[in-house]
C-alpha cells in the first residue's frame, strides 16, 4: 500500500482573500510555468494523479491560517470542506483538521466535532502562521488529543514568504513530544532547512516521526543529496520514523506525483557514497516508506 501522508486540497470555495496572495506569491517563488499546477487543487485531479502513481490513501490537510492570512471562509468550512471528501470517497481519503490551538476551548471543540462527527484521524499545525507548539497554554488541547488517540502533523522549515522560520524549528516539538508521550508527531518536510534539527528530535523521541514532502525538488535536481539526507535519518531515527509525502500540488511542476513515487521505489545510492560506507535502501526500506510506516502509524493495519 502506497500512502502519501502530506496532502492539500483546496478549489474555488477556498482559494480567496490572502490565500490567493499566498499562491501567486509560491507561483512565483517555486518558478511553477504554469499558475493552474497550483490553483487547481481539487479533488477530481487528485484522484487521477494518485491512480497515475499507484497512490491507495491520501491523507488530506485543512489548513487554519486565521491568525496571519485572512479568509473568504471560517476555519470549520475548510474542515467540512475536507470531511466532504472524506464522505464521498472513504476508501481515498484520511483527513487531517486544520486547528490553530491558540483558539483556545473552541480549538478543543473543533478537534472532537473533526474527530467524532467527522471522522478525521489527526490534526495539521500550520505554526508558520505564528506560534510556537511548545506554548503551555496550548496543553489543554494536547491532553484532549492524547485522549482521542490521533496523531499531530506539524509544519516544521520553510514556509512561504510572507512567514517566520523561527515558529518552525524542529526543536519546539522536542517539549510536546516529552511531555505528551502517548501522541504521535509527524514533522513535515523534514524541518527543512533544519534537516539535522528534525532528524535529532525524531531519534531521540520514540513519538515522532517525520515526512519528506517538499522534497521533491532536491532528487530532481540533486540526487545524491536526497539520498544521503535519507539515509542519515533511516540510520540515525530507523526506517520506520520516515514517512512519504508530496506537499501536492506545489511541486508537481517539478515532478509529478507519479515520478516522485517512481523516485522512491528507484531509490540508489551513488557509487561515491557507497565508497563512504552507505548501503543500499532495501526492497522493505522502500515499502516502508511509501506507506507501512504510515498505515501503522494511523490504524490501517
Amino acid at each position: 500500500m502506497i500512502i502519501d501522508a502530506h496532502c492539500h486540497i483546496w478549489d474555488e470555495s477556498i482559494i480567496g482573500g490572502d490565500f490567493t496572495s499566498l499562491l501567486n506569491g509560491l507561483v512565483k517563488a517555486l518558478q511553477c510555468p504554469d499558475p493552474n499546477l497550483l490553483f487547481n487543487g481539487g479533488v477530481e485531479r487528485l484522484i487521477q494523479e494518485m491512480d497515475e502513481a499507484g497512490i491507495d490513501k491520501t491523507v488530506l490537510l485543512a489548513l487554519d491560517g486565521h491568525f496571519h492570512f485572512k479568509s473568504t471562509i471560517p476555519f470549520p468550512e475548510y474542515n467540512n470542506y475536507v470531511g466532504n471528501i472524506l464522505e464521498n470517497y472513504p476508501d481515498k481519503f484520511i483527513g487531517f483538521a486544520g486547528i490553530d490551538p491558540r483558539r483556545g476551548i473552541e480549538a478543543i471543540m473543533e478537534l472532537e466535532r473533526c474527530v467524532d462527527k467527522l471522522g478525521f484521524r489527526g490534526v495539521k499545525f500550520w505554526t508558520l502562521t505564528g506560534f510556537y507548539p511548545d506554548d503551555k497554554t496550548f496543553y489543554p488541547f494536547y491532553q484532549r488529543v492524547e485522549e482521542l488517540g490521533v496523531p499531530i502533523l506539524v509544519h516544521t522549515g520553510l514556509g512561504p514568504g510572507p512567514t517566520y522560520l523561527k515558529y518552525c524549528q524542529p526543536i519546539y516539538v522536542d517539549t510536546i513530544a516529552v511531555d505528551f508521550p502517548e501522541i504521535n508527531f509527524i514533522m513535515a518536510h523534514m524541518g527543512d532547512p533544519f534537516t539535522d534539527q528534525a532528524i535529532a528530535v525524531a531519534a531521540k523521541n520514540a513519538n515522532v516521526y517525520i515526512d519528506i514532502s517538499a522534497w521533491e525538488p532536491v532528487l530532481k535536481l540533486s540526487p545524491p543529496s536526497f539520498v544521503q539526507t535519507l539515509y542519515k535519518a533511516k540510520a540515525l531515527c530507523g526506517i520506520k520514523k520516515i514517512l512519504f509525502g508530496s506537499d501536492w500540488p506545489l511541486f508537481t511542476h517539478i515532478l509529478s506525483q507519479k515520478d516522485w513515487v517512481k523516485g522512491i521505489k528507484k531509490l540508489k545510492v551513488p557509487p561515491p557514497l557507497k565508497l563512504m560506507g552507505l548501503g543500499e535502501f532495501t526492497e522493505e526500506d522502500k515499502s516502508a516508506i511509501l506507506g507501512e510506516n504510515a498505515a501503522a502509524l494511523l490504524g490501517l493495519k
